[in-house]
């Protein structure tokens, strides 16, 4: 029978409009669900950025109290210079601390201008205060260092009818470093704006720092002093390019902090999906399955983008491989940034990147199906005899973790790659996260908290192990004799004594004050206790001096196997740090069966 051509056309032309307009609802669809994800992500990354910068801001804050508690002690410029120029020594983030007092200026690294009481009220820092204000300056470019500088100014008592104030200089520049690792998408970033000026701040490109802000009018300002201090930029445009930016105002420095990117990575993307949608639409069946997977793939990756701890994480990550794919278990390595190790986020098991990268036939940064007859060195370990998809999750092209995917019912690379997009990203701002909750500011050490979930992981794991606390002896003589700055330099440099004498298995942490914990695997008590002592020894021939100053300090040690649980195990470790500094100090005593045996007798 023949068919007549204008039945086919008929037949063919509502088919091609039906198709075409269900690409169009899928394509706008998926803008729209890409739009939210974007901007969910741009949220997260503004909160971070924000509580990063009040972070360091209050750690100028409180330099800035302690050069004025040293001025009203002692009214002495020689005292504070010294202590100023120890500041600016050893934190980077400080360009400059300068002392008006007497009708002159006073700056580290010997910079000092005579007679400048005239001149100062033209100075970019100096603004008018009351005695007792601190205040924060707009940002500017420091005539002495070059460089762009927000400073923190505390007004005191005038001494002979003269001003007195302390100028805290900070790099703007250095505090954005950690900032740039925050991705909008693929090529969106955090930025900053000064609420005063509409000035940018903080950018990624240095020579935009100083210039007015396209992003951020007069319009947008105009609402913000009237109270809406966070929202959504939904478009401008820059360099012929259609933007979207998050913002918030940080009361605090007075900046306005944003994230956000073009609108065409959105479409791109919304292109790339709807490009594969079409291949699939020839398949009826396998259209309605790739709908729905892309569906909940966006509902669970929005989930995941609002997560902000570890545990989160993995019921996020664990509900979306799940949902999306289908599986057995799944198991997420991190890349430990102190050591290097990757170490599982469910138990206490760890390997080494060298260690890996031996074992495997692919390159680890690539995703990788491995059978159960050619699995590497961890699937052998999670899931001998099982099948496996490897996932790398990479920021900015470094490999940040791994996770591992047990039996997948679904193999497809497209959807494996979707939940990839997100699973990276969360990893990304929870390690972050991570990082800045479980670090001391002063120290870089591990801080309490992380200490004790260690203990307790490695008690739950039954591993062999020992908890040291170590207390540096006459810490209150060494405040009262040479100065708080010069006692935190003490903290400072037996910090990084313990950390360089440790090895990259053992947890260093500051417990608090100038007391310090390490968590060190060992096979016995004798070769906990040789350890120790290597460290005792090494911390007694360090000199520390702040070239005006020195001294040799000693460290008292306890020391007691991990048992029972977290507290006795503390608990047992400080009883014999009490037995150390009362049998003399400077020595390393243990706990053992309920009795003290001093180890190490004082030099």
């Amino acid at each position: 029978m023949k068919v007549q051509p204008r039945l086919l056309i008929s037949i063919i032309f509502p088919l091609v409009i039906s198709v075409l307009s269900l690409l169009i609802y899928v394509g706008y669809s998926e803008y729209k669900n890409n739009q939210n994800a974007a901007i969910s992500q741009a949220t997260s990354n503004v909160r971070i950025a924000r509580e990063y910068l009040e972070h360091h801001f209050h750690s100028a804050q409180s330099h800035l109290y302690l050069l004025e508690q040293l001025w009203e002690e002692k009214n002495s410029i020689d005292g504070l210079m010294g202590a100023a120029q120890t500041i600016v020594s050893e934190k980077s983030k400080y360009l400059e601390v300068g002392l008006l007092a007497y009708g002159n200026y006073y700056g580290t690294d010997g910079f000092y201008r005579e007679a400048v009481a005239q001149k100062v009220a033209k100075r970019p820092w100096y603004m008018p205060a009351k005695t007792g204000q601190n205040y924060i300056t707009p940002m500017y470019l420091s005539g002495s260092t070059g460089k762009w500088t927000v400073a923190f100014v505390a007004v005191l008592e005038t001494v002979k009818q003269q001003e007195v104030r302390i100028i805290l200089e900070v790099d703007v520049e250095s505090l954005y470093d950690n900032l740039s690792l925050l991705k909008t998408l693929d090529h969106g970033y955090v930025y900053a704006v000064e609420r005063g000026t509409g000035n940018i701040v903080m950018h990624p490109d240095p020579s935009r720092i100083g210039t007015p802000s396209v992003s951020v009018s007069r319009d947008l300002l105009a609402v913000i002093e009237e109270g809406k201090g966070a929202g959504i930029i939904s478009s401008y445009e820059y360099k012929d390019k259609e933007k979207f930016s998050v913002y918030e105002v940080n009361d605090l420095h007075n900046w306005i902090v944003l994230s956000g990117a073009a609108k065409s990575e959105i479409i791109m993307h919304t292109f790339s999906i709807s490009a594969v949608t079409l291949s699939l639409l020839v398949f009826i069946l396998i259209i309605g399955l790739s709908f729905y997977i892309i569906h909940r793939v966006h509902i669970y990756g929005r989930q995941l983008s609002e997560v902000e701890s570890l545990p989160e994480l993995l019921d996020a990550l664990k509900q979306m491989v799940e949902g999306v794919i289908g599986c057995q278990s799944i198991h997420l390595y991190m890349r430990n940034v102190y050591s290097g190790d990757f170490e599982s986020a469910q138990c206490k098991h760890c390997i080494s990147e060298k260690e890996l990268r031996l074992n495997l036939a692919s390159k680890l940064g690539r995703l990788a199906k491995l059978p159960e007859k050619q699995p590497d060195i961890l699937s052998a370990f999670l899931a001998p005899g099982k099948a496996c998809i490897r996932v790398p999750l990479t920021k900015n092209k470094q490999l940040i973790g791994l996770l591992y995917i047990t039996s997948p019912r679904l193999k497809l690379p497209f959807f494996i790659n979707m939940l990839r997009t997100y699973a990276q990203g969360a990893l990304g701002h929870v390690m972050l996260a991570l990082r800045i909750q479980q670090t001391d500011a002063m120290t870089g050490l591990r801080n309490k908290n992380y200490l004790q979930a260690q203990i307790e992981k490695q008690i739950k794991a039954e591993a062999k192990c020992y908890v040291a606390m170590i207390d540096i002896d006459d810490f209150k003589i060494i405040n009262d004799t040479y100065g708080h700055l010069f006692g935190d330099q003490v903290i400072t440099s037996v910090a990084n004594c313990l950390r360089e004498e440790s090895d990259r298995h053992a947890v260093v942490a500051r417990y608090g004050g100038e007391e310090f914990a390490i968590l060190l695997p060992a096979k016995d008590l004798l070769a906990a206790k040789a350890k120790l002592e290597s460290i005792r020894s090494s911390v007694s021939g360090v000199e520390i001096t702040d070239g005006r100053k020195s001294c040799r300090v000693h460290v008292s040690i306890g020391v007691a196997e991990v048992s029972d649980n977290m507290e006795k195990s503390i608990a047992r470790a400080d009883q014999a740090l009490y037995q150390a500094k009362a049998n003399g100090k400077n020595q390393v005593v243990i706990y053992c069966l309920n009795s003290m045996l001093q180890t190490t007798f004082a030099e």
